[in-house]
Parts: structure tokens; sequence; C-alpha cells
């Protein structure tokens, strides 16, 4: 009999020892809220407009894993170049392992800006168990050359004089990111003309001024060639552009040069009366 009791009572006691394993285990597993996310890769668009940010896993704004991340989760910085950063906002869902960053720019970029992105702190992103991510851990990536890539607006006295003199009293322009380009000019009684075409551009080695060529497919063919610059004014991207078609030829009229400056249309003939402002929209 005595043997039997301390049989079971070895039994009870490695049951309750296995129970308190048990338990322990299922503790820690409870507790273990795995690896916090890490950034995988950081992509700018051609434009500079908006960046890509991607993680390695689903992330959340709260440790409940419900909440999508907002603006607030994130400390963006730009450094170097000479664009600025002037603001930015995200579009995040919830459990997605990709933010979109939709920048707004100061100047024109010239390349040499470097964005930084990190968790604004150790309580902003989070994985779908609850792991945090630290503040210490950054992505980089370099802004692109945009030269005269974007939306630009004239009109009033910024619209050029040889072009006023012809009716012409606002102009809206965007160059694309892939080479081709529409304007669109307004007379004062509304009446629209619509140009589309194809463009290079490239550094002058003046300053920052750049070479443009534009070869223009609508409403008729032909090329011009001149100048440009942009410059950040008065809490304004300002485009200064002068060109004069070079295909077929017009008697008298070359195009500006950077080493001439502008002004330079027909070797000066024109004065300022050929250069054209632009506003960034």
């Amino acid at each position: 009999m005595s043997i039997m009791k301390v049989n079971y009572l070895s039994v009870i006691m490695l049951l309750a020892l296995m129970g308190m394993v048990m338990t322990s285990c299922s503790r820690d597993d409870d507790d273990d809220q795995g690896m916090p996310a890490d950034f995988l890769d950081l992509t700018i668009a051609a434009d500079n407009s908006s960046a890509s940010l991607s993680f390695n896993v689903g992330v959340f704004g709260d440790s409940n894993g419900s909440e999508a991340l907002t603006e607030d989760a994130f400390q963006v910085s730009l450094d170097g170049g000479t664009a600025t950063l002037a603001d930015f906002s995200i579009a995040h869902t919830a459990g997605v392992a990709q933010v979109t960053f939709n920048l707004t720019l100061n100047g024109s970029a010239d390349g040499n800006e470097v964005i930084t992105i990190s968790p604004a702190g150790n309580n902003s992103i989070y994985t779908q168990s609850g792991a945090a991510m630290s503040s210490d851990v950054t992505i980089t990536a370099e802004l692109n050359e945009t030269g005269v890539i974007g939306q630009w607006s004239s009109s009033g006295d910024n619209v050029a004089l040889l072009l006023r003199q012809t009716g012409i009293d606002s102009i809206y322009a965007e160059f694309r990111a892939d080479n081709t380009y529409i304007v669109e000019a307004f007379q004062a009684d509304g009446s629209r003309t619509e140009l589309t075409g194809t463009y290079g551009q490239e550094r002058s080695g003046v300053g920052n001024i750049y070479n443009i060529v534009l070869t223009q497919n609508t409403p008729n063919s032909l090329i011009s060639e001149g100048i440009f610059e942009v410059t950040f004014e008065d809490d304004q991207t300002i485009l200064r552009y002068e060109v004069a078609q070079t295909d077929p030829n017009i008697p008298g009229v070359t195009p500006p040069s950077a080493e001439d400056g502008f002004g330079s249309t027909s070797g000066g003939a024109f004065g300022e009366s050929n250069i054209q402002t632009y506003v960034r929209l």
C-alpha cells in the first residue's frame, strides 16, 4: 500500500509540474511579439512628386493591429542639393507593407538631394503581433534631377512680350518625365491652341542654366532650341525660359545660348521680349 501511495503521489506531482511548464510556455508565447518590421526599399518617382516605401511585413499604426499609419508615424528630412521639402502626406492601408509619400518640394531638384525616412518614435509603427519598430532604423534615397519637369503656368506680364503681341494672355505647360510635353496657349477671348511634342534637356555647364531642344508634333512639325533656368523666389518655384524656332529656319532668327545668357535670341536683337516666365503649379 505504501508503494502505491508513493506512485500516486509521484504521478500527481509530475502532472502538476507539467502543468506549470505548459502554463509557463503558454505565457511566453503570448508575450512574444516577434521581430519588428524593417524597411525594404524606397523608390522615388521620376518627377520626385512621390516616394514608395516598402516594409518586409504588413504594418500598423497601433499595437492592436487595427489602424493605418499616418504622417505622425514618420520623420522625413531632405538634405543637400537645391530643393527643400515643404511638406508631405502619406497614403496607407492598415496591414499593407507599402506606404506612398506625396512630396511637396520647394525649388527644382538637382539630383544631389537625399531623403531620409525613419519612424517618428519607438511606438509609431507596429507589426500584426504588436512588435514596435525602433526609431533608430532609417532608409535613404536620392531625388532625381528634374530640370524643367513639372506643371507650369504663365499669365499677365510673365508671358513673353512677343507672345502677348499675338494676343496670348496665359500659358499652361507640362513637361513630363517621359520627355513629352503639352503646352496650352490661351487668347484673351478664351480660344486655345495646344502644342505637343517631345523634348531633351541637359545642363549647359553655365551656372544653373540648362539647354533644351523641343520637337513639336502638333499642330505642326518644327524644332525649337533654347535655354531655361529654375529658381526658388518668394516661396515660388520659377522657370525662366527662352527658345526660338530653328527648323524650319526663320531668316535672321537664332536661338539663345547659355554662354550669352537670357535675352540672347538672334544675338540680342529681341532683348528680353522673348523671355517667358512660369510659376510651378
